[in-house]
């Protein structure tokens, strides 16, 4: 698998994300079950962690967080720390959000199926192109760092430093992407959860993101 070439460039200071906008509503896009709710989210020291689970009655908490500032091209990069269990997908990510489209995801586990890592990218038609990327060990549970490039016309993207495919692509003059943090439960992609989603010693799943930096491009 060989790289696209780089155009020549001007790379600004990396920068860390940390300002968000923390989601409170339930949530439903995709036939998801989770209620976003600002008790999942918090710091502990640098890591952003994000809690999910079963409040019984069929309600489902978790955390969301979207970044109040916009940004352009240049690398996206997240060391995360994902949870495994069925019916959950954690995520990392990025999106326009107002409309929602273009979206390019860092990196999405299915927590039925933590060996296989997806990144993908949606077009401004919710066209798809995804990446998948094995791992006997399994992603979950384990930090891991998750990043795409996006450049003027192509994104880039890689896990742990090894790039894993490439997306030619020509946004629209004026487009920014806020980074995104999330596990959503249920839906469409992950299935409904059970009870061995929560057979955990609190009866909850973590995702915990130790760092968050944004490094800017000047084409």
């Amino acid at each position: 698998m060989t790289q696209s070439t780089a155009h020549a460039s001007s790379w600004g200071t990396p920068q860390a994300v940390n300002s968000w906008n923390i989601i409170n509503q339930r949530w439903t896009d995709n036939n998801e079950l989770e209620t976003y709710t600002p008790n999942c989210v918090w710091y502990e020291g640098s890591t952003l962690v994000i809690k999910t689970y079963n409040a019984g009655n069929g309600v489902y908490y978790s955390g969301r967080v979207e970044s109040q500032a916009v940004y352009g091209y240049g690398t996206y990069s997240f060391t995360a720390n994902m949870p495994s269990g069925q019916g959950l997908l954690p995520a990392v990510w990025a999106a326009a959000l107002n409309p929602w489209l273009p979206e390019m995801d860092g990196a999405e586990i299915v927590g039925s199926n933590p060996d296989t890592v997806y990144q993908t990218f949606h077009d401004d038609s919710n066209g798809q192109t995804q990446f998948a990327t094995s791992n006997p060990g399994g992603w979950s549970n384990n930090f891991h760092t998750y990043s795409f490039t996006w450049w003027p016309d192509h994104i880039d993207f890689d896990v742990d430093g090894v790039y894993e495919g490439t997306k030619w692509y020509t946004t629209a003059p004026g487009v920014g992407m806020h980074f995104i943090v999330d596990t959503a439960v249920g839906g469409d992609w992950p299935g409904s959860p059970d009870a061995s989603t929560w057979a955990t010693a609190d009866g909850a799943r973590y995702l915990k993101v130790s760092a968050i930096e944004y490094t800017p491009y000047n084409p």
